[in-house]
């Protein structure tokens, strides 16, 4: 027991404790800022791979700090992560920036030239990005965005810089395992304990203090009276959408997704470890859960070109091995989506015992999957009518949108529509309303470069467990892709950082170094 009384260890259970008294009341926000001071001396002070575990592990903890009564939104991960940056540019210099001495001691400078091509192509987006600036109405809300889009992409730069041997790959994966089943934990606790009280109380509560804790009062007030929290039927009474620590349900599912290829990959590699094992056997049916229990059509129906691309590869005959395991995995999707038609006659059951309403019908949650193909749908009619306005900006701003983080001006709305997640309900579509065009296709092609390293890693890699994680990061990245056809939540600023984790430890086994298993 003494491994994990560490400063490490310590300071991440002293925040789990924190956000829950806080979450709960019992102790003021203002806790959170008390935690964050402990977490940058730490982070100053301790070992950068330490630090980059406790940044990582807590993703699904960060909360929004309660600076004052306008501003407190800001979420301590932004500042964690700078803090971090600095401390691996201060003991690294230069060569953190990927750049080598030539013989005589001169920095190579030329050698920022020679990047990849996904610095190249995230460098393309960024310009014109900033580029858009100069059509921005709101300039405040384009500058804030493309500050958030450079505060996580940091994230990228930090992990690959020091995940380049094998064991610091694996230990960057149990970092977000950790925070994986913190979310799990979360979601859990939101099933059960809806059996036990009136949605409405849950739906004021969370609203109230955990949203607040998270997210600021500001989200906290909105989703008291408007979220995604709920599944509502033309005859039953709504069920609970699972949405764990996220401001909806739609969040929470892509999270999921994304870290469905890390819990994979190290179930493989602990294949001999038996506590371990059944701790990620428990962590990949809790993904798959999630993502059903969500009640995000999105989710459910963006499965269909994973399962499509797992058969070709295995009637191809390309590593049958491994791409029958990502099969049986992709059944537990359908296992659970079968058996969620048995949840909401629970639900009523208990519901009714607290609020004197009975339901009786199995079939709510198949009938939202039905609701899919419904154009008349209130919320399927509101998506088409907000696409119809996208194709109509787009065609009317081609080449620079209407300035990043404005699509509020593409619905006529006010400014304060932003705050409230006003978006495209299409991450394509929302780009290129907001930088135009070039902006959209840079962005396509960095998924299409991360799907290329995923094939390399997959084909090339010696070991197989990242063999097994380069295939199915490119298999979730097909949901991911898909599933943005449909929302823009993988701009969540913990789902992106998940994002960030998996995509830069999938560039660091391009390594050689790692291929080879020094």
């Amino acid at each position: 027991m003494k491994k994990y009384f560490t400063p490490l260890y310590v300071i991440f259970a002293l925040e789990i404790i924190i956000t829950i008294l806080a979450a709960t009341g019992l102790i003021p926000r203002e806790a959170i800022l008390v935690w964050t001071g402990l977490a940058i001396f730490y982070i100053i002070f301790s070992p950068l791979e330490d630090s980059l575990w406790l940044i990582i592990a807590s993703i699904p903890l960060y909360a929004a700090l309660p600076l004052y009564e306008t501003f407190d939104t800001f979420a301590n991960w932004r500042i964690l992560i700078l803090v971090l940056a600095g401390c691996l540019f201060f003991k690294k210099g230069l060569a953190s920036l990927g750049l080598k001495k030539t013989a005589d001691g001169r920095w190579r400078l030329g050698d920022i030239l020679k990047s990849d091509a996904l610095n190249w192509l995230v460098a393309g987006f960024l310009l014109v990005a900033l580029l858009s600036f100069g059509v921005a109405y709101y300039k405040i809300i384009a500058l804030k965005k493309l500050i958030f889009l450079l505060n996580i992409l940091i994230l990228f730069w930090i992990v690959k810089n020091l995940a380049r041997r094998s064991e610091d790959i694996l230990r960057v994966w149990r970092a977000a395992l950790t925070g994986g089943i913190v979310v799990a934990l979360v979601a859990l606790v939101q099933f059960l304990i809806v059996l036990f009280i009136p949605l409405y109380n849950f739906w004021e509560f969370w609203a109230r203090k955990v949203i607040s804790i998270f997210y600021g009062e500001a989200l906290g007030n909105l989703l008291s009276y408007s979220n995604t929290w709920f599944a509502y039927y033309s005859v039953n009474p709504p069920t609970l959408r699972l949405f764990s620590v996220f401001p909806d349900s739609h969040s929470f599912a892509m999270f999921n997704i994304l870290l469905l290829p890390i819990s994979l990959a190290l179930f493989l590699y602990y294949k001999e470890d038996r506590r371990l094992n059944i701790l990620l056997k428990i962590m990949i049916a809790a993904s798959f859960f999630g993502i059903v229990m969500s009640g995000s059509r999105g989710a459910w129906l963006s499965i269909v070109p994973v399962f499509l691309a797992a058969i070709y590869f295995y009637r191809r005959k390309l590593d049958e091995s491994l791409v029958k395991k990502s099969l049986k995995a992709l059944a537990l999707f359908i296992i659970f989506f079968i058996l969620s038609v048995g949840y909401p006659p629970v639900l009523y059951t208990f519901q009714s015992w607290q609020t004197g309403n009975f339901a009786s019908s199995t079939f709510s949650f198949f009938e939202r999957a039905r609701s899919i193909s419904d154009l008349d749908e209130l919320s399927n009619k509101g998506r088409l009518e907000i696409w119809r306005a996208s194709f109509r900006s787009i065609a009317a701003h081609p080449l620079l949108g209407v300035g990043l983080g404005n699509y509020v001006v593409v619905l006529d709305e006010k400014v304060s529509a932003a705050k409230k997640g006003a978006s495209a309900h299409n991450l394509y579509l929302d780009f290129a309303s907001e930088i135009g065009i070039f902006g959209v296709l840079f962005l396509i092609g960095i998924f299409a470069d991360i799907l290329y390293t995923s094939w390399l890693v997959w084909r090339r890699s010696k070991e197989l467990h990242f063999r097994f994680f380069g295939l199915l990061f490119g298999l979730y990245l097909l949901w991911v892709l898909g599933y943005s056809f449909f929302d823009v939540v993988l701009l969540n600023d913990k789902v992106l950082l998940l994002f960030m984790v998996g995509t830069a430890t999938l560039y660091g086994l391009r390594n050689a170094e790692i291929n080879s298993g020094k």
